[in-house]
């Protein structure tokens, strides 16, 4: 509350000296419009009691106060009028921020929208177990288990209104090495909405499915082409990029080279399988590249009505200091593709084994995609296609990998999915009402199924070829809370294992594996409990 000095001296002095020998009556000041009121009201506080004489002005009948009691007064009303400014600076300070929480976490924000950082996380506990298996030994088959998918914390916010950030960590990222854990870590100037520009890592421009985060994603595993040719050599790259977005279209392009550290991914293929993360010694020349992605929404009539179409491209050079031979830690330096089946038990079914060996060289690969999404109302459909192309000694035209995916979807308690025009991708689901015993609410409950496929046999490849159909029960009890049933079964398994011309890498430890399992038709059943804040 604000209020004046003069107007505190009045009601002090008053108050502290005056006695009155006739009717007396009080009188209040309101603290905003600084009116004296002759009755108590909101926003009004007491000045003091006043006598009335001869209809005319207040008089005191008191004696004069002595100079010291004066001096006390004034310093009363000092003690006072500090009190009131430092509760009013508080006051003032608590409107200048806001705590809440998010779609990025906890977060604290200032009224001027100049400065702003959420905490956050993931946790995704997921359980599997198998059937079917036709291996007599635990490493022919798929393994039973629980483990947990990813498990992140991070942080990021805004400052001076015209920076963006984003730090995110996985402790269960890669094979465990500290520096395959980072994820994102980027800056970004929006100052120039709606373009802006990032540099720092950040996860690669390609395909919807990869840009929709696996907190939203229908299934528990993403489709086996975009595990082979985006996420499993580890979209997280360091570069720049620039994008922009209208109300119905988005495009991002980016210039990237290799990752923070490698963690057993072999979108890093420098010289002692540190990459960028690398202080004391030599990385050799990283791979780099140019990758770009745009959509639009040819139809839209509203959130719950509308149909995405997409594309996207990408030629990467790569780094061959090395020539596909182990680290001295031991891991891949030369690249490769590879997808797994389940979520717990992460061993490749389809493997094409380092593409440069003393056999071949890959000397640069270029990757196409295109995808289609269309909501209405409860019901949606999805699919993508995505493309290698392989390019160096040993390899010609020929040697193109591909693979594709359809999805369906349906919400049996109505609810759409939930579509993001400026990511161009698919976002946080809410449920009409949320999950309680207390109220009766049930949450969202969504079916859906998949049938996708990969081909990563070429005449020069012998990478494997799946075929996979996944059905899903999905269960969000409020936005931040969902459980997922899957059960996916393998329809095709097939590598031509002992072909002519066929890459000698695959008759290495990515051969062997692939020559177990081969033929093989399980049934697995995956379970995922996901919690984000």
């Amino acid at each position: 509350m604000k209020f004046s000095k003069l107007t505190l001296a009045i009601a002090t002095t008053l108050g502290a000296s005056v006695s009155f020998n006739a009717f007396a009556i009080d009188l209040y000041v309101d603290t905003k419009t600084k009116q004296i009121y002759a009755e108590p009201g909101r926003g009004r506080i007491l000045m003091g009691s006043f006598e009335q004489v001869g209809g005319s002005s207040a008089k005191t009948t008191a004696p004069a106060a002595a100079p010291a009691e004066i001096a006390a007064v004034n310093q009363d009303l000092e003690l006072k009028t500090n009190e009131i400014k430092s509760l009013q600076e508080r006051m003032d300070e608590k409107e200048k921020t806001e705590i809440k929480l998010g779609e990025k976490g906890l977060e604290v924000e200032s009224k001027d929208k100049n400065f702003k950082i959420a905490l956050g996380g993931r946790l995704q506990i997921d359980g599997q177990v198998n059937a079917g298996g036709q291996g007599s030994r635990q490493s022919d088959t798929l393994n039973d288990g629980v483990g947990v998918r990813r498990g992140r914390i991070h942080m990021d916010g805004t400052l001076y209104k015209d920076f963006d950030f984003k730090f995110e960590y996985d402790f269960v990222r890669g094979n465990g090495s500290t520096a395959a854990g980072i994820t994102d870590a980027w800056v970004e100037y929006t100052a120039l909405k709606p373009v802006s520009f990032t540099a720092g890592q950040f996860k690669e421009p390609f395909s919807l499915e990869s840009v929709t985060s696996n907190r939203y994603l229908t299934f528990a595993e993403r489709s086996l082409a975009n595990n082979a040719f985006v996420e499993f050599a580890n979209p997280y790259l360091l570069g720049a990029s620039a994008q922009s977005y209208g109300e119905r279209w988005t495009a991002r392009g980016a210039f990237q080279a290799e990752p923070i550290g490698n963690g057993g991914y072999n979108a890093n293929t420098s010289l002692n399988n540190q990459g960028n993360a690398n202080r004391n010694g030599p990385s050799g020349n990283p791979s780099y590249g140019f990758t770009g992605r745009v959509t639009g929404l040819p139809y839209f009539n509203s959130k719950t009505e509308l149909v995405h179409l997409g594309a996207s491209g990408s030629f990467r050079e790569v780094n061959n200091t090395s020539n596909g031979l182990p680290s001295p830690q031991g891991n891949p330096t030369s690249m490769r593709f590879a997808s797994q089946i389940a979520d717990v038990d992460r061993t490749n079914w389809a493997d094409t084994g380092n593409l440069t060996n003393p056999t071949h060289q890959l000397h640069d690969y270029y990757r196409v995609g295109a995808e289609a999404a269309g909501v209405y109302g409860p019901f949606s459909v999805q699919s993508e296609f995505m493309g290698t192309g392989l390019n160096g000694r040993g390899y010609n035209s020929s040697d193109f990998l591909y693979g594709y995916y359809v999805t369906g979807s349906y919400f049996l308690t109505g609810e759409s999915r939930n579509y993001n025009a400026k990511k161009g991708a698919f976002d946080r689901q809410k449920a009409n009402k949320n999950f309680s015993l207390k109220d009766g609410g049930w949450g969202a409950w969504e079916v859906a199924s998949r049938f996708d496929a990969l081909d990563m046999n070429t005449a020069n490849v012998s990478g494997g070829k799946l075929q996979q159909v996944t059905t899903a029960l999905n269960w969000y009890l409020n936005p931040h809370v969902r459980m997922m049933l899957d059960y996916s079964h393998v329809l095709a398994n097939f590598v031509p294992l002992n072909k002519a011309g066929t890459n000698t890498a695959n008759f290495n430890s990515q051969g062997a594996q692939l020559a177990q399992t081969t033929g093989h038709h399980p049934n697995i059943f995956m379970l995922r409990t996901q919690i984000d804040w």
